[in-house]
């Protein structure tokens, strides 16, 4: 069922509409026990409905997802897959996202990260827990043992944190889409 059946309607400038602002509590008895949850990893190309089909049997059940995982915007806060993701990139900025990778133009480096010398024992890299701008890294003549984060790789990581999710119980559905119901009906 869809979550839009759950909240309540308004009467807007003589238009009947979902009152979209209404903001409920997630149930926090289930979104704190993490027992209640398994992980998932999104597949290239999957959306939050097929999940719902494939888990809950019903694609209209994506809602549950999103709250369970706290997205807001399906288009920005779930992974793109390859094509999606590079038009975004071209789009946010305005350039071909292949360039974007290219860390030998300054404007494709978000920043310069300390990867180490090969003399460094681990710790001292860890220690270096902080970037810098390219401004900073030309100023300082280029120091040994700082990489490069393109555009692209950074974008990329972005992308690819998205994919590990976490999944409601099929076993508490039906008790987590009642309670949920009853915070719009009862607030």
């Amino acid at each position: 069922m869809s979550i839009f059946n759950f909240y309540p309607y308004i009467n807007y400038n003589d238009h009947k509409g979902v009152y979209l602002i209404a903001k409920a509590e997630v149930i926090k008895k289930y979104l704190n026990n993490f027992n209640n949850f398994y992980s998932y990893t999104v597949r290239e190309g999957e959306r939050a409905d097929m999940i719902a089909y494939d888990q809950y049997g019903d694609a209209t059940l994506d809602w549950v997802i999103y709250i369970a995982n706290n997205i807001i915007d399906p288009y920005y806060d779930w992974p793109m897959n390859n094509d999606d993701f590079n038009a975004f990139l071209e789009s946010k900025y305005n350039t071909a996202s292949y360039k974007l990778s290219n860390v030998n133009i300054p404007s494709s480096v978000v920043y310069y990260y300390y990867e180490g010398l090969d003399s460094d024992p681990p710790e001292v890299i860890a220690s270096y827990n902080y970037t810098m701008s390219y401004e900073t890294y030309i100023a300082l003549g280029q120091p040994a043992g700082w990489v490069a984060k393109s555009v692209y790789d950074y974008e990329h990581d972005l992308n690819e944190s998205k994919r590990d999710i976490k999944l409601l119980r099929s076993n508490y559905l039906n008790d987590f889409q009642q309670q949920f119901k009853d915070l719009f009906i009862n607030g």
